[in-house]
């Protein structure tokens, strides 16, 4: 088991080499002892039930009909057994009953996803926050299969302390972001500040007794 503070000093080195500022006196996350990792099931459905919701979201940012495109991706949920696993966000897209904002957020989530697709083991790294993810794969490692199943079997989960570790770079991120966001005279390299933001959403969703990620509290 990797101590916090070993965990921490790596980020802290990572953080060097990328001219990124950080607090020495951030609180260290705990060890992996102390948490459990969702189990693989809620996590492939979560992260199906996420891109859908994205596919709906960009639909409505794109002014296409609310009727026709819940009709659509209503069918995928069923297909893939996930219609119980949207968040109320994103059932309200479904359902009309959503603001602008909130298909806006819908869409960000797209980065939510990217990081549960990482713990699964379907892409490589996500520790480059300075770039979107690519879309087209992010929609690919769904539609390019016909079942829960088929998605489920293609997955690897990473160990808890792959994930800690990037949590742990993901909430040295964000402090830095906050930082600059209150006028704070910080170094943040080119990291966006959106995309730290849902990609650590995702990854404390990992670990966390909360359902839905909206309810977390990201504070640093």
């Amino acid at each position: 088991m990797k101590s916090n503070t070993d965990r921490r000093n790596e980020v802290i080195a990572v953080l060097e080499r990328e001219g990124i500022d950080y607090l020495k006196t951030l609180p260290l996350l705990e060890t992996s002892d102390m948490v459990a990792l969702k189990d693989i099931d809620a996590i492939c459905k979560r992260a199906i039930a996420c891109l859908l919701a994205t596919q709906v979201a960009c639909d409505l940012e794109n002014g296409e009909d609310v009727g026709e495109t819940a009709e659509f991706f209503q069918g995928l949920l069923e297909k893939f057994g996930v219609q119980d696993m949207l968040l109320d966000k994103e059932k309200g897209l479904l359902t009309g009953s959503y603001s602008e904002q909130d298909v806006i957020d819908v869409e960000w989530t797209y980065e939510a996803y990217w990081s549960l697709v990482w713990a699964l083991g379907l892409i490589e790294d996500i520790s480059d926050a300075t770039e979107i993810c690519d879309c087209e794969r992010a929609i690919s490692l769904v539609s390019e299969c016909e079942t829960y199943e088929e998605f489920r079997a293609e997955c690897k989960p990473r160990d808890i302390e792959e994930i800690l570790d990037m949590l742990d770079l993901y909430y040295n991120y964000n402090w830095v972001c906050d930082e600059q966001r209150i006028g704070g005279n910080v170094r943040t390299g080119e990291i966006n500040s959106s995309i730290v933001i849902e990609r650590r959403r995702g990854l404390e969703w990992l670990i966390c007794d909360e359902e839905d990620w909206n309810e977390i509290s990201l504070d640093t």
